[in-house]
């Protein structure tokens, strides 16, 4: 049976009816009780048998999802690890309304990656924080003075001076969030009052009697009730939420469901307003569940891609190893005699391929090419000229020296769009 709010069972039966519903639900084995007030009720949750299915469902997929992801090779995995945190950026960006382009977080992002000077570019900060998240030890704020430092890298070059905190750590003054219906919801206040919501939220993050996932989703929520800053609260407490996420999932994992909520955009803040509504008495089950669902959708479409990716990569080693049996120099329009290393060619097509496959720019610099064929770079500079004479490749840049396939490489390889 569906699990009812307590706002229905008020307009169904009576306010006496919801009390009984409520107490029965608090005083349930299976609730699970904060110490944060919403509106005039103290927050709780309680694990139903559809919470604790979502929770399987999601743990479920996390080994089949290593599996297609270790089944990648290094390069496309780096690949798309990019492409995934470019993805996750745009997509809570879009959330907001924030005007970005993957072009301008692929800038910061290759900005990072080759350690060049970052300047006033756009979103560098925040591809750090998103970088960050692969590493073993990371973890989320431990102190109020954490979630402050996560904000400014957020947020940073991207806060009007009129939002920007004006309080110790947080916002001094009020804020209220807008819709066509009128205010939909008050941050609370004072300062004070920001503080103790996030000590709960940090502390609880802690408790280990309570399940990762559901420490992970509530927090959430509790950061979005806060509503600690002017602007910039959705971006931060989405990457929080990813944080607390790569406790229990992998970290490419994590990073899958921005573009989920992103298109699931109405629901998702509709489960933030059902949470606050006065009439469903803190019960936060409903939001709980909600979000756990969205997490699965993000893991199952996460999942789908690999393997699809995967069954590319598969399809692009068949269709060089067809090519380098047979005759490579032939296959490319050259002179056989041009060819007597089809196999070190045949490596440095895998590698192009791949990036043509997963990188957000396709192109390769010349000393990737040369560790990936484990070769020197001028072993591969004349294999290289040969594949260009070809037209096989083509130069991006020259400073660094960066190759692509051309588009009759990329229809040679069957990598392609068809």
């Amino acid at each position: 049976m569906a699990y009812r709010t307590l706002k229905s069972i008020f307009h169904e039966r009576d306010r006496a009816g919801a009390d009984g519903e409520e107490r029965s639900r608090r005083d349930s084995p299976a609730a699970i009780e904060w110490d944060l007030l919403i509106g005039e009720h103290s927050m709780f949750a309680l694990m139903t048998p559809q919470i604790v299915a979502l929770v399987e469902r999601i743990m479920a997929y996390e080994p089949r999802i290593r599996h297609e992801w270790d089944g990648l090779p290094g390069r496309a995995r780096d690949d798309y690890l990019d492409g995934m945190i470019i993805d996750e950026i745009q997509a809570t960006n879009e959330i907001e309304q924030v005007r970005s382009t993957r072009k301008e977080i692929s800038a910061a992002l290759k900005a990072l990656a080759e350690e060049q000077a970052v300047g006033s570019r756009r979103f560098v900060e925040m591809v750090r924080l998103y970088l960050g998240i692969e590493e073993p030890d990371t973890r989320g704020p431990q102190t109020l003075d954490d979630i402050r430092t996560v904000y400014d890298a957020v947020t940073a070059g991207e806060i009007s001076a009129d939002d920007a905190p004006d309080g110790e750590r947080f916002r001094a003054g009020p804020v209220f969030i807008e819709s066509g219906s009128g205010t939909v919801h008050r941050g609370l206040s004072p300062e004070s009052a920001i503080n103790d919501a996030l000590t709960l939220m940090v502390a609880q993050g802690r408790n280990d009697e309570i399940p990762l996932l559901i420490r992970a989703v509530v927090a959430h929520f509790v950061f979005e009730y806060a509503h600690p800053f002017y602007d910039g609260n959705g971006r931060t407490g989405r990457y929080l939420l990813a944080l607390d996420l790569r406790q229990v999932l992998a970290p490419y994992a994590s990073l899958a469901l921005s573009a989920t909520l992103a298109d699931n955009k109405d629901r998702y803040y509709r489960a933030f307003l059902d949470a606050e509504d006065p009439l469903n008495r803190g019960d936060l089950t409903p939001y709980v569940a909600v979000m756990l669902d969205l997490i699965a959708q993000a893991q199952h479409r996460l999942l789908v891609d690999l393997a699809d990716r995967r069954q590319r990569i598969q399809q692009l080693e068949n269709r060089i190893r067809f090519l380098v049996d047979d005759d490579l120099a032939g296959n490319l329009g050259l002179p056989t005699h041009a060819m007597s290393d089809a196999e070190d060619v045949g490596s440095l097509l895998y590698t192009l391929g791949q990036a043509w496959l997963f990188d957000v720019n396709r192109a390769v610099k010349l000393q990737s090419l040369a560790d990936a064929a484990g070769r020197s770079t001028q072993f591969i500079r004349p294999r290289l000229a040969l594949l260009d004479e070809a037209g096989v490749i083509e130069t991006v840049t020259r400073k660094p020296l960066r190759f692509r396939l051309s588009s009759r490489g990329a229809a040679l390889l069957g990598v392609a769009p068809g």
